[in-house]
């Protein structure tokens, strides 16, 4: 049963993830997000710690920076930039290296989804991540150790998992 698994189990720990600062711009996470991937991982967001902020002496787990986030900012920062709707914006900015570059210089603390409700401890059940993405509507969960983050579930890990009781 999927309630015997604990979320530590299948998490990938923090070192095997990309990482950003909230103090960085998105053009440098976007760099440091295709090198990831050019490195033949399959990781499609990043981790983003804080350098002030320390847990247990450790920069602390601030959020989490998906690509669909990226894209998000780039368009809210596009309307902003523009003064415009979202009816009336080109989408072709998407394509053009200097409207690109203007609207990439936003800080990531801007972009990401903070880690108000959407986490799991160690010891939870694989049953209680499920459900938290399944009512939060996301594919990624941070992993905690008390207040110390120590890994990251995916969705695709969970999905593997269940093909594993089914085998």
């Amino acid at each position: 049963m999927p309630d015997t698994k604990k979320v530590g189990e299948l998490m990938v720990p923090l070192s095997e993830y990309p990482a950003v600062y909230e103090t960085d711009t998105l053009k440098e996470a976007i760099k440091v997000l295709k090198e990831y991937r050019s490195a033949g991982h399959s990781h499609r967001s990043l981790l983003v710690f804080s350098k002030t902020k320390k847990v247990q002496g450790e920069e602390m787990l601030v959020g989490i920076l998906t690509t669909r986030d990226i894209l998000n900012a780039i368009k809210q920062n596009k309307m902003i930039y523009d003064n415009s709707e979202l009816f009336t914006m080109s989408w072709a900015i998407f394509y053009h290296r200097g409207s690109l570059e203007k609207l990439t210089i936003i800080k990531v603390g801007q972009a990401i989804r903070p880690l108000v409700d959407a986490y799991v401890q160690v010891d939870d059940t694989v049953t209680k991540a499920i459900e938290l993405m399944m009512t939060k509507n996301v594919n990624i969960l941070p992993v905690f150790e008390g207040k110390k983050a120590v890994g990251i579930i995916r969705a695709i890990d969970l999905l593997d998992y269940m093909a594993e009781m089914l085998a």
